[in-house]
């Protein structure tokens, strides 16, 4: 099981879906189920330290490139 953090999933594309179920079902195609335990530490990591809710650090992330709502809030501008 990979727990969910339902904004990265859908900002990186990599799930469209709003259910925290369908997005775990939507990543375990995605990810090797050796990497589920890393998966879910990394996207804890990303959400305290730079997808902040209240003040992302968007300009600095290594993932605007794929980040829908950075490009969504920026023209489709890509930094880094």
């Amino acid at each position: 099981m990979i727990p969910t953090a339902k904004e990265l999933q859908i900002n990186f594309g990599l799930s469209k879906e709003s259910d925290p179920e369908k997005i775990e079902q939507d990543l375990l195609k995605i990810f090797d189920k050796s990497d589920y335990k890393d998966i879910n530490h990394l996207f804890i990591w990303h959400g305290r330290n730079t997808c902040i809710s209240r003040s992302p650090k968007c300009e600095e992330c290594v993932l605007n490139k794929i980040c829908e709502e950075f490009r969504k809030n920026n023209n489709n501008k890509i930094v880094r």
